[in-house]
This record gives C-alpha cells, sequence and structure tokens, in this order.
C-alpha cells in the first residue's frame, strides 16, 4: 500500500497497491480488526499512484500512470473513478498528461486536482515534457464527461529551482477552506501555490537548504553525527495546516548530490513549516535524526545517500491540538508533533511503523492516524490518546538508548546470564562496524541500551558479521560470525567480558567448502561449557536438513546433527536464526522463513521456536540426499516440537526474527532491523508446560 484515503464517515480506507495495479478497500469500523473489501484492477490503464474519495463519499478517485517503457510511447495517465456503492468503475478521464502522481478533492468537492509529475527519466532531468497540473472539474452524474484544465508553471523568475524548463509537480494539499492548493515540486526544491477557483498560480518559491550543525555523512558502520550538513529540502510530501496559514514539508530529497557541482546534498533530513509566501517558520535540523539514532532507527548505510528520508506528511486538529504527522521511508517510523506553535514544535510519539512508510493520513473524528507502508505492504493504525499510553509493556518494552554515543541496531543475537532477569546481551551483524556487544537492562516497558563493549583482537577493534552469542559458564561469552561464502570464513569466537578474542575457532575445511553463504546462526553450550552448539541457517550444498554443529572444546573437534526445517512456506527459504540451551538441557531454535519486511508481510508464514534433543541421537557428518534420509531412518536426525509460533501467537510479520534468550520463566525473541531500516521489536514469551526429559549430561 502507497497512497490512503477514507469515506467521510472514516470506516472505510482505499489504497493504491501499485504492484498489483489495483485499488484495494478496508473495512475499518474496527481498527483493530479490519476487514478486506476486494480491489478493483486497473492494469488496462497501468500502475495507481495515488487515491482519494469525493466530500460526499459518492466516489473513490484514482490516478493512474501508463507503465509503457518507451518514452515517446508513453500515453496520458487516466483519472479513475469508482463508485464506492457498487465498488465498480464508473467512469475514466483522459489527464492533460503524461505521469500523474498524487491527487487531492477540493472540501466542496466540486474539483479534483492532480500533479502531473511526467517524469521521463530520474536519470536525465530536466526532460523534454514539462510537467504540469491538472483542475478537474467533476461531472457527478457522468464522471467520464468531467473536463480537465491543464496549468502551465512558469519557473524560469524564481531564484534557487534546478531544473527551470521541467516543474516536477510530485504531492497535491489543499487548504481546509478550499482557496488554494500547495504542490511540491520536488526535484526543483519548490512549491507552488495556486488559487483553486480561478486555477492560476498565486506564487512559486524555492525551499531552500536545511543546515545542520551535526550529521553522519559517512557509511562506516559507526553511527555518529558529528560532520556539518546542508541539503536541498527537495519536499516529496506536503500539507496545508489546518488553519491554512502554514505548510509542513516532508525534507525527502530525490536528485543526485553530484549534479550541480556546488557540494550540496539531497535531502533535508528532516522536516520544516513554510507560511505560504515561503519564509520559512520552523526546521527540524538533525532532531528526527537524533530521535532515529536513539531508537535505533538510524540506516548508516543511507549516511552518504539522505539519510532517513522525511517522505509521508499530514496534518491535523486533534482536539485543542494542532498536529503534525511527519513519516521516515529509511528509518519507517512516524512521529507526531504538536504545533500550535508552529515555530516550536513539540515532539509527542515517536511511532515504529511498517516498512517504508509513504502515506499518512489523519482521521480526527475517529482519533485515528493511518500509515501505508510501500515496501512490506502493511497499513498501521494509530490511537490518539489525551493519556500516556505508548503500547509498550513489561512482556513487549521498548528498545531505546538514552545517548547519541550509543547507537544500536541489527540485533541479531540475543543472550540472557544466569542470575539476572533484567540483564541481556545482544550483537549486531556487520551493519555495525567495530563490532561489539550490546547490553540491555529492562526498566519496566523499556529495555535501554546501556553499554557497548567493542570486539577486539591484539588490540585492535574488529569488525565480524555477528550472528550469535552465549554465555560461557567457564567465563566470558561465545560469539559466532556467519561468513559469506566466498572470502570471509564462518568462525566461532571465544572473547572474555571486556570483549578480547581469545579464540578463534573455523570449521574443518570439508564442512567449510560445502557451507553456503548462509552459515552460522546462533550459539549456545551444553551447561559446563565443554561442548558448544552452533545453528547453521540453511543446508549445505546437496543436503535436504540443516545441520547443528558440536564443538568440543577439549579435543576441538567438530561433530554435526542434522535439522529438518519446516516445509510449509513455498515463496521463499527456511533457515534457523538462533540457538539456545533451555533450563531442562534441552535446546530452543528460531527457525524462520525470509517473508516479511521487503519480500512482503503477507507471505509470512514461519516464525517458530522448536525444542530438540540430543538425548540418543549420534552425531555423524552427512553430505548427500540419501545419507540424509539414512540418518533419518536411524533416529540421527533431530525430533523437533513445537514451543510457539510467533505469527499466530503474536502477530510477528517482520522478517528478521534473529536472537532467542532464555530466562527461568521463558524466552526473550528479538528481531533484526537490517541496521535501522524499522524498529526493534523485543518480545517476551512465556515458558509453556514442557514434558520431562532426562538429563542429557
Amino acid at each position: 500500500a502507497e497512497i490512503v484515503a477514507a469515506t467521510p464517515d472514516g470506516e472505510t480506507l482505499i489504497f493504491s497497491n501499485s504492484g498489483d495495479q489495483e485499488v484495494g478497500f478496508l473495512d475499518i469500523r474496527d481498527p483493530e480488526n479490519p476487514v478486506n473489501l476486494g480491489a478493483i484492477d486497473v492494469s488496462d490503464w497501468g500502475e495507481p499512484t495515488a487515491v482519494a474519495v469525493t466530500p460526499n463519499g459518492r466516489y473513490a478517485l484514482a490516478t493512474v500512470l501508463d507503465l509503457t517503457e518507451a518514452i515517446s510511447d508513453q500515453q496520458p495517465g487516466i483519472l479513475v473513478f469508482i463508485d464506492l456503492q457498487t465498488q465498480t468503475i464508473a467512469g475514466t478521464v483522459e489527464l492533460g498528461g503524461i505521469g500523474p502522481d498524487n491527487l487531492s478533492v477540493t472540501p466542496d468537492g466540486s474539483k479534483a486536482i492532480i500533479a502531473i509529475e511526467d517524469e521521463e527519466s530520474e536519470d536525465n532531468l530536466p526532460g523534454q515534457r514539462p510537467g504540469s497540473i491538472d483542475f478537474v472539474t467533476l461531472d457527478y452524474e457522468n464522471p467520464s464527461n468531467s473536463t480537465v484544465n491543464n496549468i502551465a508553471l512558469d519557473l524560469s523568475d524564481v531564484d534557487g529551482v534546478n531544473y527551470p524548463t521541467d516543474p516536477q509537480p510530485e504531492y497535491v494539499s489543499v487548504s481546509p477552506d478550499g482557496r488554494v492548493v500547495a504542490v511540491s515540486l520536488q526535484e526543483n526544491n519548490a512549491i507552488a501555490v495556486l488559487d483553486v477557483a480561478q486555477e492560476t498560480v498565486l506564487n512559486i518559491f524555492s525551499t531552500g537548504v536545511s543546515r545542520h550543525e551535526m550529521a553522519d555523512l559517512t557509511e562506516d558502520g559507526d553511527i555518529r553525527l558529528t560532520e556539518p550538513f546542508v541539503g536541498r529540502r527537495e519536499a516529496d510530501s506536503i500539507s496545508i495546516t489546518p488553519d491554512g496559514q502554514y505548510i509542513i514539508t516532508a525534507n525527502e530529497g530525490d536528485t543526485d548530490r553530484d549534479r550541480f557541482g556546488d557540494n550540496i546534498w539531497s535531502g533535508g533530513r528532516g522536516w520544516s513549516i513554510f507560511d505560504l509566501e515561503g519564509n520559512v517558520i520552523y526546521d527540524s535540523e538533525s532532531e528526527l535524526e537524533q530521535q532515529a539514532i536513539l531508537h535505533g532507527q538510524y540506516p548508516d548505510d543511507r549516511s552518504e545517500n539522505r539519510g532517513i528520508e522525511v517522505e509521508g506528511a499530514t496534518s491535523a486538529q486533534f482536539g485543542d491540538q494542532t498536529m503534525a504527522f511527519v513519516a521516515s521511508e529509511r528509518g519507517s517510523f512516524l512521529a507526531a508533533y504538536n504545533i500550535n506553535d508552529p515555530s516550536n514544535p513539540e515532539l509527542i510519539s515517536f511511532l515504529p511503523t511498517g516498512l517504508a512508510p509513504e502515506g499518512v493520513l489523519a482521521l480526527p473524528d475517529r482519533n485515528l492516524l493511518i500509515t501505508s507502508n510501500e515496501d512490506d505492504g502493511t497499513i498501521d493504525f494509530f490511537r490518539a490518546d489525551s493519556r500516556d499510553l505508548t503500547g509498550y509493556t513489561p512482556q513487549e518494552p521498548l528498545v531505546n538508548s538514552k545517548s547519541l554515543n550509543l547507537p544500536f541496531g541489527a540485533l541479531s543475537g540475543l543472550t540472557a546470564l544466569s542470575g539476572n532477569p533484567n540483564r541481556l546481551y545482544a550483537v549486531p551483524d556487520n551493519a555495525f562496524s567495530p563490532s561489539r556487544i550490546f547490553t540491555l537492562d529492562l526498566q519496566g516497558t523499556e529495555a535501554v541500551v546501556i553499554q557497548a563493549t567493542p570486539i577486539t583482537r591484539n588490540g585492535q577493534p574488529m569488525a565480524y558479521d555477528l550472528e550469535g552469542i552465549a554465555e560461557n559458564p567457564q567465563g566470558g561469552f561465545w560469539l559466532v560470525s556467519e561468513g559469506d561464502g566466498e572470502d570471509s570464513p564462518n568462525l566461532l569466537l571465544s572473547v572474555n567480558n571486556n570483549g578480547v578474542v581469545s579464540q578463534t575457532i573455523p570449521l574443518p575445511n570439508a564442512a567449510a567448502n560445502s557451507i553456503t553463504r548462509y552459515g552460522f546462526e546462533g550459539v549456545t553450550t551444553n551447561e559446563t561449557g565443554d561442548k558448544v552448539y552452533v545453528a547453521i541457517q540453511r543446508e549445505f550444498v546437496g543436503e535436504t536438513a540443516a545441520r547443528i554443529a558440536e564443538y568440543d572444546t577439549q579435543t576441538k573437534t567438530w561433530n554435526y546433527y542434522f535439522y529438518p526445517l519446516d516445509t510449509d512456506n513455498v515463496d521463499g527459504w527456511v533457515g534457523l536464526s538462533d540457538i539456545a540451551r533451555d533450563i531442562d538441557g534441552s535446546f530452543v531454535v528460531l527457525e524462520r522463513d525470509n517473508q516479511g519486511g521487503a519480500n512482503g508481510a503477507e507471505n509470512v508464514q514461519v516464525k517458530r521456536i522448536y525444542r530438540f534433543t540430543l538425548e540418543d541421537v549420534q552425531p555423524g557428518e552427512m553430505v548427500s540426499k540419501t545419507l540424509v534420509t539414512e540418518v533419518a531412518s536411524n533416529h540421527n536426525q533431530i525430533d523437533k516440537t513445537l514451543v510457539t509460533d510467533l505469527v499466530e501467537d503474536y502477530d510477528w510479520y517482520a522478517e528478521k526474527v534473529e536472537g532467542l534468550a532464555v530466562t527461568e520463566d521463558g524466552y526473550w525473541v528479538v528481531s533484526d532491523n537490517d541496521g535501522g531500516y524499522q524498529a526493534t521489536r523485543l518480545l517476551f514469551v512465556e515458558r509453556p508446560a514442557m514434558p520431562p526429559i532426562r538429563g542429557l549430561w
């Protein structure tokens, strides 16, 4: 879902689904249990880019972009009218330009106003066909007879624009009184304000640059806001405030930094407030990126691009509070601000969303705020409340840091130490460099990162792809680093409590040469610590079961057990994510598919915790499918029992459930947020009743 709109009663949601070339419908009378009402196929015309609803609730309108690849053959966009009573197409209108991007309907319902971007080629601006704005006078009795007035934009006298001959209209916002409409001209770093009744341009102004005293402009796996920053705002979504006096801008950016030769960055990495004359009333500077860091949602590998990329924005009146809502595409979060004083906004909430929020919709009459999330196809519902309701609990706490000097994210391994139920340890994968061990304190409804212990060897900081951590009963920790299937090997690492590596243990050559890039993913030990167990994520080449590798610290040898992976997800692969020893000596593992996230939440199937024991199972290396089958017939393949299904029991739709820690009362699981691209989810699963198991050691 990309862009969302709602019927006037706020009970039906309409959304664009460009991937499936559909316009979808949801019954949201109970937002906690939305009901799918089907979809309208618009593939005959192309891909829907935006949706809106007429104020009388009669029609949903969708702009549709022609998908013809050859620029010379592209056809004008189409405005599709959908009868909401019958959920059928009531008519279509050919628009006045190619490539419609966004639309809005005037409060009186008389007109639809459409941004015609006509982006012929992102890499070859300016284009030969200048973008424009369509005013469509709506004919409710015969929608196909609606009339289109195409308005050209003259940027030749506007200072500070990038492409004077190619306006590049992006997003449309109509004032609540219907008198003016603001249109962002994103690639031109400008906003046009037009008179709705006269359908004429009132003024066009450059949105200028955002200046930060501190930013992270280096992609090195180490998040530090230490560099001065200047960036063209280049707003995507904009919103005229409820009083009609100001414009909220989401300063995403959309040009190439090297294109203009002035060393100014693309995008403002935040949001701004302008008056209708183009004066800057407020700019967030680095404040929003600071919040992203404290919540573990700053993607460092976007530092040399546009940072958190604030793409979505809206504003609305909730009671006596004028609110602005801005959404980060790259950090996957929504920030809610009180803007009663537009020169001094107050941050009210920082809310995680699905992956890459694009559309933001406020429904004040229902006390709801909605985001549509492009990359995973989800829709989030937030309820406004005057009470301090965060939604976080001791069973699902907010993971955060209290210091910009303790950035975190990409938690790929998790462990708990015996005797301290309020302390967890986690490791990040190679999204963070140098490698480190995070210490988390459980403080009621929060899990606070209080320390990051660097991993060193011979006095030098080390960069591993850490995927698992376990307490070493003999002191310190065991860590595993995943290989890349080519140059970097899979490694078992012994470190002390200060993070100093004392042992680096690879697989034997025969196994190392058969492993794929889906290698070491979790680690644990037996009770005494003389045997270490490593979960290998996926099957070796030519095999049909995953392996649990066993390292004997006394003989310094490896053995293997075979683990049968679930096969009920046909849309992707299934593998292991972590392993831990339970309090009875059995083992628990995280098993997951690669669905969710960018692969789409609708295909999520396998996010499960299983238990197994090695009692009566003999180690033995198996290198072919036949031997795996033979092992199973000889009871050498592991039998597993389900502990919990995270999808069914806890609505887990994030792709990477990566860390598993055992406590006396149950299990903690944590998500890997891919280095800041979404929220870190930490969840406690209560221990179910366990069957008695004879002692293993």
